[in-house]
């Protein structure tokens, strides 16, 4: 794997305590080269042991000149490894390094955009995480704060954004320099800019208690008419109003930009005085009731607290600042926002991910030690952003929201400004609550896994409840099937120390038949501790239809039901009075499912009845993402079309059945789109995309027809022409659909096209993933069997190289998932075997594995049933 981390942890202390940075002053030139960036720095610090020798990072293929202290430094002979080195420093020292940087092709350090639609130029400049020294030399270590300012060369008619706010700019229409007001006590990673052709979507103002905070909201010229583009400015300026009031500390930032820009990898990115967001959020801003784009922006909102006020002193706390993000923005939206049950989408999007991913042998704990970025980078995001907020949730559940705020308040007053340590914001909870929260945090944020509840009910002869017990189940130390087949360890640093019995603060959810339908009739409250745990509220009360245990939804635990409550929940098709827990239940019969506890048939039944019916599940395209991996993968092949078509016939019945024109019935519509699979439902598919035959309400928009294009390519259905019109139509996701969907398609010649694509050097990093995301589809076995072989001796090797989140991503889109059987396992069995395959693909190959063995589990179960 490619190292992406200019030191170690051990470094990184070592510099850290013999450094203190001052300032930095960057300039950049986007206009004299259109291929290459000259970017110059100067860089005051003070060294606490005078004559000692450290480095700094540059990773640039020219370096053109170094000066310190004066002295010029021939590159030759102080830069090699993407590191300059640096002897016999004064106590007071400048340094001054001129180089000359490429532009990427994977969103990250600096990138360059031409817009095809009308030539325009756009310039993006992202250093966070490790990609500081692909921009401008600089000692790059969260731990080292200091002043930087910028100023950036730019062509005529371009606009300039960055941390800080304008100073200085050319006349309009002119090319010239544009200077950036300094931003203190910044770190490298953090300095980020836009430049370009962009246009001024909308301002606001924020009138806070630090004073007011400008708003700007940018796109780029041609996507400027974009439906919904006002909203991002209010939802940032109500999350902003909402985080100053839970944490008593104003925005640290005097403005906010946020900019749309083209090719950025993840959704968004949120730096002091700068938030990017990915474009292909545009297409769901024009929907008023889509929850998806208000989150991202509240997340990355609340990153001017944690995260840029505020951060861990190494990358092992990343998740201090991205789950905290997590759980802010979910707050806000509840209290300001005016989204309905955000804990509900919370649930069934981000906690399902994070039960998923946490029991894969990948796993790994929230917060761990880790020796460089690229091994905190290589940690599961689900972890590092659902688990993390589930966990905080489970911490207000235990010492009560007030607490934790307080806390957090605690926290920001004593640490702004500075970098800190896990048991810094631990101390500061402890404070606040009158616990101690030590152990808490060695055992929800130190150990790996999902500890595993169960309700035990007896009841008396009499029909009430006897005694009602909640048993504890650890973490496994190591997941199943966790040996190679030849008898050699596969698992290493991520298995638990041991057992893990956790303490839980839970609700236990008391329901009774009403009709088709549960109602909740009482709920008690119970701190869950060591392996059984008696709960006396209940005893002598009425047997109850159904006992939900974690009700709510207040703690991080895959759960169980007695087969009472699990025949109510089926005969109910999961229909409760409380959304949240009603989400509760659909994740553990998920769980239940890929664990070879519940049929996958009856499971996707279950989806079917509920979409199809009057009062469809809030979480409609979660569950049938999860019905549509059930049918395609879990299920015993010969089933899938069976299963497909009965639940694309439901979401076409509830498309039918829901209020014209509301996102309910447009994610019923897409959620059809996605599952048709008999001959009618894919002829009727072709002629909704034609706009005929379209329900009441329903509009055959770019989300909408983007869905139909891939079922229909999946079979062979679509033309070039199609594929073509569809591009010209989305600026922003029209090529890469239209790379995915001509992968999608059962065609030899498609399959080594998108194979090859994929894997070729220089191919952005979207336009690789795209080309991948359409390699394997069931039921394409006969076109995809030579690409087994393939994927060990071409896929690994090509990937080994790339930036670890892009190499884990591209491995596994690749992996040859849907040919689950003995073969595939063997060949995996194999390469882990071997001793020169790095870690992080290494865990992609042990998690791929281990949902192999799950997958035909379900087959095997489902076959003796």
């Amino acid at each position: 794997m490619a190292e992406i981390s200019g030191c170690t942890e051990a470094e990184a202390e070592a510099r850290g305590a013999l450094l203190d940075v001052q300032s930095y002053a960057v300039l950049l030139d986007l206009a004299t080269d259109s291929r290459a960036v000259r970017s110059r720095v100067t860089i005051r610090f003070r060294c606490r042991q005078p004559g000692a020798a450290t480095f700094a990072e540059v990773r640039a293929p020219a370096v053109n000149r170094v000066t310190c202290n004066g002295e010029s430094l021939d590159p030759a002979e102080v830069v090699a490894g993407g590191r300059l080195h640096l002897r016999g420093l004064a106590e007071r020292n400048v340094l001054t390094v001129d180089a000359t940087f490429p532009y990427a092709r994977d969103g990250r350090g600096l990138s360059r955009f031409t817009d095809p639609a009308d030539g325009a130029g756009y310039v993006l400049g992202v250093c966070y995480p490790t990609s500081a020294p692909s921009v401008f030399c600089c000692f790059d270590q969260p731990g080292l704060r200091a002043e930087v300012s910028l100023a950036v060369a730019a062509p005529a008619g371009w606009d300039c954004v960055a941390n800080g706010a304008v100073t200085d700019r050319p006349a309009d229409g002119a090319d010239g320099t544009w200077r950036f007001a300094p931003v203190p006590r910044m770190k490298a990673h953090e300095l980020a800019l836009c430049a370009g052709e962009y246009v001024t979507a909308s301002r606001e103002e924020y009138r806070g208690a630090g004073g007011t905070v400008q708003i700007g909201v940018r796109c780029r010229r041609t996507l400027a008419g974009s439906t919904g583009l006002e909203r991002a400015g209010g939802v940032v300026r109500e999350a902003l109003a909402c985080y100053e009031q839970l944490l008593g500390v104003a925005c640290p930032s005097p403005k906010y930009d946020v900019v749309f820009v083209p090719d950025l990898g993840p959704l968004a990115v949120s730096l002091p005085g700068l938030m990017m967001v990915n474009e292909t959020l545009l297409q769901r801003m024009a929907d008023p009731e889509d929850d998806l784009v208000p989150l991202v922006l509240a997340h990355e909102a609340a990153h001017l607290w944690f995260g840029c006020l505020v951060e861990g002193r190494w990358w092992d706390d990343l998740w201090l600042s991205e789950a905290l993000a997590t759980y802010l923005s979910y707050t806000a939206a509840e209290q300001v926002l005016g989204l309905g049950s955000p804990w509900r989408a919370f649930c069934m999007r981000e906690q399902a991910a994070a039960y998923r991913a946490d029991v894969l042998p990948s796993t790994q704990p929230v917060s761990s030690r880790v020796d460089n970025a690229a091994d905190a980078l290589a940690r599961p995001s689900a972890i590092t952003y659902a688990k993390g907020a589930g966990v905080l949730r489970q911490l207000a559940a235990l010492i009560g929201d007030d607490a934790l705020r307080a806390g957090l308040r605690g926290y920001l007053t004593s640490y702004g400004g500075t970098a800190t340590t896990l048991a810094d914001l631990v101390g500061c909870w402890s404070a606040a609550s009158g616990r101690d929260l030590d152990e808490w945090a060695e055992q929800w944020l130190r150990a790996p896994g999902t500890s595993m509840l169960r309700p035990e009910l007896m009841l008396a002869e009499d029909g009430t409840v006897q005694s009602l017990f909640i048993a504890q189940e650890p973490p496994a130390a190591a997941p199943p099937a966790a040996t190679s087949s030849v008898g050699q360890p596969l698992i290493g640093h991520n298995a638990a120390p041991g057992p893990v019995l956790r303490t839980h603060r839970i609700a236990i959810g008391v329901y009774q038949r009403e009709g088709d339908r549960l109602r909740r009739t009482d709920v008690v409250d119970a701190e869950v501790t060591g392996a059984r745990t008696l709960v006396p509220e209940l005893a002598a009360v009425p047997a109850p239809d159904a006992l939900v245990i974690n009700d709510g939804d207040l703690t991080f635990a895959r759960i169980r039901f007695d087969q009472r409550t699990l025949r109510a929940l089926v005969a109910c098709a999961m229909d409760l009075s409380d959304p949240l827990t009603e989400a509760v239940c659909w994740n553990a019969a998920w769980d239940m499912t890929t664990s070879a506890e519940m049929d996958v048939a009856e499971f996707t039944d279950l989806v079917a009845r509920r979409i199809g019916g009057g009062r469809p599940p809030a979480g409609i395209a979660e569950l049938v993402a999860h019905a549509i991996t059930a049918a395609d993968y879990y299920a015993v092949p010969a089933l899938r079309a069976g299963l497909r078509e009965r639940v694309a016939g439901a979401a076409l019945d509830g498309a039918s059945r829901a209020r014209p024109g509301s996102r309910t019935q447009r994610v019923l519509a897409s959620g059809f789109a996605a599952t048709a699979h008999g001959e009618s439902q894919v002829a009727l598919l072709r002629e909704w995309l034609n706009e005929a035959s379209l329900p009441d309400g329903v509009a055959a928009d770019l989300e909408l027809r983007g869905q139909i294009l891939a079922t229909l390519s999946a079979r062979g259905l679509t033309t070039d022409e199609d594929l073509d019109a569809f591009a010209a139509a989305d600026p922003v996701a029209g090529e890469a659909r239209r790379a995915t969907c001509r992968a999608l398609r059962p065609d030899p010649a498609a399959k080594e096209s998108a194979w090859k694509a994929a894997l070729a050097e220089g191919q952005s990093r979207r336009m690789a993933l795209a080309h991948a995301r359409g390699v394997w589809v069931a039921g394409q076995d006969e076109f995809l069997a030579p690409y087994r072989k393939r994927y060990f001796t071409e896929v690994l090797p090509a990937v080994a190289g790339h930036e670890v989140s892009a190499a884990g991503r591209l491995a596994r889109l690749l992996y040859p998932a849907t040919l689950a059987d003995s073969a595939t396992i063997a060949a995996t069995d194999a390469v882990l075997a071997r001793s020169d395959l790095g870690e992080p693909l290494r865990a992609v190959l042990l998690e791929q594995r281990a949902v192999l063995h799950q997958v035909l589990a379900a087959r095997a179960a489902a076959t003796f049933r």
